[in-house]
């Protein structure tokens, strides 16, 4: 099974590897769920991807949000720099991005991110013909379910492993969007699950989970044939990264080992997090997963703010602290915190100080925006800066292919796409004892090259048994790169991607057939809802087929696995529906290639790009229903009135899924 770790950064992404990761996902600045990481560019991207290729690894870039319409041409211009790196996947949640990368990027491997929500065998089923490799799975199903669905699952599958739990289904949250005007589904979530809300005279967490720490799943996870191992963390500093993947190494290498174990629940337990849990995996424990009266926050309550001034805060310590600490300041009803690293400490007679203990009150000096009983949280530690090691990677480098026709006499060579060729004329001597072979070829040629080149593949023949002196065959190769060197610096290697770039701004931009023809669902029509636990699947083939048998023609697609379940169906009409996201015209004509004949947008779109959607869609679009849930879950929340934020709501139960719905006056 692959571990797989979470970089924010290069330095955690060297953390993580250093630790123990297989791989890594990480995002660049824009179109990934966590925008508010530090990110990468091309450059540190280019990095990174070098450094794996080196050591063997892997890095799995994301790019999971929904895009507007209005956001294409960026989009386009990103894929064409991602396609000169050339990740080992692309984990991506819009539909349209989906559709776009297959058709203009077949050669980049997809994975389906959670933000997806596929949650059963349907829905993987329509992923692979959707040329998916890999569904990383919502992360509320059980461990039963999760046996049921990989029984017969055509693809790889992923599950999240540790790190912080959503309390929505996955893609189901509007909550941040609905306060804040920050959404979840675009990387930008303001975390209102935290905060605390207000329910009668009460200040309740009721919405934030505990921790999910998996390490007693790891067995029944590798029988069940999971491919990948997933922490969450991107927002998570270098401890943290290293410390889960070394603790999870130790275990994954040295199954039933009581050593092992005990070294990584040692190294867990000084891991900061919230209450852990094993998640969604048990429905028996899913009643535990939200203690209300527990704060939703992040880390170790460390110190506490008694005095905050222009030059800096006044705190009295909690449990400790120490210069290099990351810290965060939290304010006491919750949500987002002002992280920093403390790089300067006093006491109250001004003596700067190196560690500060229990009871003991410090001036932390900085810019801070923070008022009395501020909470501050220890959320990474000192003795972890891999910045060094990052500063210091190589560039990265092109893998290109070359050939060697190769005989006593003439040596032939070439370089993959380069049209001249090489000659060099020898007079070698048949061997006695040592002749030339073709992996000493491949070892000595596969050095040397122009900076920003490795060979990736020598396609070497020989001719004649003959040797040739180790001074010699580097003087051949010498004579081969210094031809091939301007060559190679002129020479472009996506000579494709003008041509792609003008025709897909001509698809994007072409004008669509006339869809004035107003869409009105008929009042028999079947909603297939958006989430299917595997184990009813066969009751939603049931009633799809009764109900198509005793005449109703509508049906309302609201995820992927509707699709599925209707596509031995003939004469019938969809309606697609959130959440499953029309967020831009790919989405849309992927939906229609899908048997869509009319959709709504993402309720979360902004108007001028509805508007242009509407311009460019192929399908009659419809506005949104108004009563879409806030937030979706399958954890059992007490019904009932709440408030946050100064907006009111409700709480229903509604088939086995929670909802949290707004209250309008």
């Amino acid at each position: 099974m692959e571990l797989l770790s979470p970089a924010g950064n290069l330095e955690t992404a060297l953390a993580a590897f250093d630790g123990g990761a297989d791989a890594v996902y990480c995002g660049l600045g824009k179109f990934n769920a966590r925008e508010r990481a530090e990110n990468f560019t091309p450059e540190t991207l280019g990095k990174l991807l070098e450094f794996a290729r080196i050591n063997d690894k892997k890095v799995y870039l994301t790019l999971n949000t929904l895009v507007w319409e209005n956001e294409l041409g960026e989009l386009f211009e990103q894929l064409l720099e991602i396609d000169k790196l050339r990740p080992h996947a692309l984990i991506v949640q819009d539909p349209g991005v989906a559709a776009i990368v297959n058709r203009y990027f077949p050669q980049m491997p997809l994975h389906a991110s959670t933000q997806m929500g596929i949650h059963n065998s349907s829905g993987v089923k329509l992923a692979a013909g959707l040329g998916f490799k890999r569904v990383i799975l919502e992360r509320q199903i059980s461990l039963e379910e999760l046996r049921l669905l990989a029984k017969s699952s055509p693809l790889e599958l992923e599950v999240f492993l540790h790190g912080s739990l959503c309390c929505s289904l996955s893609g189901r949250c509007l909550l941040s969007h609905y306060l804040y005007g920050e959404s979840g589904n675009r990387g930008r979530c303001k975390q209102p699950c935290r905060r605390t809300f207000k329910r009668g005279n009460d200040h309740l967490h009721i919405l934030s989970p505990a921790d999910l720490a998996g390490a007693s799943l790891l067995e029944e996870l590798k029988k069940i044939g999971i491919a990948s191992l997933k922490i969450e963390g991107r927002l998570r500093s270098p401890d943290y990264i290293w410390k889960t993947a070394r603790a999870y190494r130790l275990l994954l290498d040295n199954p039933g080992n009581a050593d092992a174990a005990s070294e990584a629940a040692a190294i867990f337990k000084s891991v900061p997090s919230r209450r852990k849990s094993q998640g969604f995996y048990f429905k028996s424990d899913w009643k535990k997963l939200i203690s209300p009266a527990e704060s939703g926050a992040f880390g170790e309550c460390s110190a506490v703010v008694e005095k905050a001034i222009r030059s800096g805060i006044m705190v009295k310590v909690i449990t400790g602290l120490h210069l290099g600490d990351r810290l965060r300041l939290m304010p006491p009803a919750g949500g987002d915190g002002e992280s920093f690293s403390l790089i300067s400490m006093e006491d109250r007679k001004r003596n700067k100080l190196i560690r500060a203990k229990a009871g003991e009150t410090v001036f932390i000096s900085g810019s801070f925006r923070a008022d009395p009983g501020y909470e501050i949280r220890r959320i990474g530690e000192n003795g972890f800066d891999f910045s060094r090691r990052a500063s210091s990677l190589p560039l990265y480098r092109r893998g290109i292919g070359i050939k060697l026709n190769i005989s006593e006499k003439l040596w032939c060579g070439s370089v993959d796409g380069i049209k001249i060729k090489w000659q060099c004329r020898t007079d070698f001597s048949a061997a006695r004892n040592q002749p030339l072979s073709a992996e000493k070829v491949r070892e000595v040629f596969s050095a040397g090259l122009p900076d920003g080149y490795f060979v990736h593949s020598a396609d070497v023949h020989i001719e004649g048994g003959f040797f040739v002196p180790a001074g010699e065959l580097k003087n051949l190769r010498r004579s081969f790169w210094d031809f091939f060197a301007t060559e190679l610096q002129q020479y472009d290697f996506f000579k494709d991607h003008p041509a792609k770039m003008e025709n897909f701004f001509q698809a994007a931009a072409s004008p669509q057939k006339d869809i004035n023809t107003p869409f009105t669902l008929s009042d028999d029509h079947l909603v297939i809802p958006p989430f299917i636990p595997e184990d009813a699947l066969p009751l939603w083939k049931q009633k799809i087929s009764a109900a198509f048998n005793s005449g109703t023609k509508d049906f309302v697609v609201t995820h992927w696995h509707g699709f599925e379940l209707l596509k031995k169906l003939t004469g019938i009409r969809i309606l697609v529906r959130y959440p499953f996201h029309l967020s831009n015209q790919f989405a849309v004509k992927l939906a229609q290639s899908l048997g869509a004949d009319a959709g709504e947008s993402s309720p979360e779109m902004p108007e001028s790009s509805r508007q242009l959607l509407q311009q460019r869609s192929p399908l009659p679009l419809l506005m949104p229903t108004a009563s879409y849930p806030l937030l979706a879950s399958r954890l059992p929340l007490i019904p009932g009135n709440c408030s946050c934020g100064g907006k009111n709501f409700k709480i229903i139960r509604d088939a086995e899924i929670s909802l949290l719905l707004p209250v309008v006056d």
